[in-house]
């Protein structure tokens, strides 16, 4: 697999779709508010079941010619948004998932759409983005339900692991680079059943946010305690957020090393883009 992305850039993957039309918009976005370059990637995979080699070959030409006008096109759409963005974009042969999975390996960013075809598939999340967010190397966004705007708050589920740090700190650094207040969210059915308990959960979420608050003096913060399942608020909560950012694994709200069966279906069910930060 030919893999060529810049170090430390903003990488997207692409197939043409709404999707992805509508992920390529949030990550030059994003790569303009952190001045980093965009790396626009396409990847094609071949028909499995072909086995005449020059079929296979000519197959594989003609995937790298549509490939190749639709990263062009990305391409230009990027810096149609931002003259002054560092775009460069790639086209690769092989399986998307993959692909976007090794790219992870030297981007600080990976983003994908919601739904469509190619890197984006599926009703439920899609075997591509649903690789990435489980085996990438960086924080990965799944762009779904998203329209500039830049008052919306970003939000944070928490649940007191080394998950919910790495979440915190990316969702800290995106609230500022934004200008918008933070929602810090915790939810667990022991709220409910145990009432006592909020005080052990405020002291494990201010254990969580210490230090960042510090490091971000501009970024409002609201701390918010719901006694329920996690997934259904933190979905609720994305009705009103520009970005959800959940950990990677954990436990409770974050939990196997499937990115966990909570993150998951958030990705999955929100309404606004999601980030999943790994520790």
């Amino acid at each position: 697999m030919d893999m060529s992305v810049v170090q430390g850039s903003v990488v997207v993957g692409v197939d043409g779709s709404e999707a992805s039309s509508t992920a390529l918009a949030w990550a030059s976005r994003f790569a303009t508010l952190e001045s980093r370059p965009l790396s626009v990637v396409h990847a094609c995979g071949l028909p499995a079941a072909m086995s005449d080699f020059e079929d296979l070959l000519a197959s594989e030409r003609g995937l790298q010619s549509v490939g190749r006008a639709i990263a062009g096109e990305a391409e230009a759409d990027a810096r149609l948004t931002d003259p002054g963005l560092a775009v460069s974009s790639t086209v690769v042969v092989g399986s998307p998932g993959n692909v976007l999975v090794e790219a992870s390996e030297t981007a600080a960013l990976v983003v994908v759409g919601g739904r469509g075809r190619g890197a984006i598939t599926s009703v439920l999340l899609g075997s591509v983005s649903g690789q990435v967010t489980r085996e990438g190397h960086c924080p990965v966004v799944v762009v779904r339900g998203w329209a500039e705007e830049t008052h919306r708050p970003v939000v944070v589920g928490v649940d007191g692991t080394g998950a919910s740090t790495a979440a915190v700190e990316f969702a800290f650094h995106q609230a500022s680079m934004c200008g918008v207040p933070l929602t810090v969210l915790h939810a667990t059915w022991e709220l409910r059943e145990q009432p006592t308990l909020v005080w052990d959960q405020e002291r494990l979420v201010a254990e969580t946010v210490a230090g960042q608050s510090e490091k971000y003096p501009d970024v409002p913060v609201t701390e918010v305690y719901r006694p329920g399942p996690p997934v259904r608020e933190l979905v609720a909560a994305s009705g009103d957020a520009s970005l959800l950012v959940v950990g990677s694994r954990g436990r409770r709200l974050l939990s196997n090393t499937l990115l966990g069966s909570v993150s998951r279906v958030v990705v999955e069910r929100a309404a606004c883009p999601v980030a999943v930060a790994r520790p």
